[in-house]
């Protein structure tokens, strides 16, 4: 029986190490950064007046090859005018469009993406930049 106890005895108590582990956890978790990817991948052009819109908003994404999404869903020229028609139904009056166009993006691609969601209705628009880094 002696023998019994040592063995008990001589275990290692694990509570204190899963304890730390279990705050690093926390730790990371809160102070990870979560950025909201647009899902195609562009460089925003910079500008120094930047900021973020308040209220529930469209957002197109163009990357330097052309290829759009709108709210993270593939779109081509031919089907945005129906997505946002669609769109617009859903959302009030104060709905605007974001314009998260890559810098290298051709200038026409934006103005085209600008005036598909005017003819639907959507006449506040954004052009997406970032702060100027100095």
């Amino acid at each position: 029986m002696a023998t019994i106890r040592r063995q008990e005895l001589s275990k290692p108590d694990l509570t204190p190490m899963i304890d730390c582990v279990f705050q690093l956890l926390i730790f990371f978790m809160v102070t990870a950064v979560f950025a909201i990817t647009p899902g195609l991948d562009i460089k925003l052009p910079e500008a120094e007046e930047a900021q973020a819109p308040e209220r529930e908003n469209l957002f197109i994404v163009v990357d330097q090859d052309g290829n759009m999404a709108l709210n993270h869903m593939t779109v081509t020229f031919a089907t945005l005018r129906d997505e946002l028609e669609e769109r617009r139904r859903l959302l009030d009056d104060t709905t605007l469009i974001i314009i998260q166009g890559d810098e290298r993006a051709t200038h026409g691609q934006v103005v085209q993406i600008m005036d598909i969601a005017r003819s639907v209705g959507i006449v506040d628009q954004i052009i997406a930049t970032e702060p100027q880094r100095n």
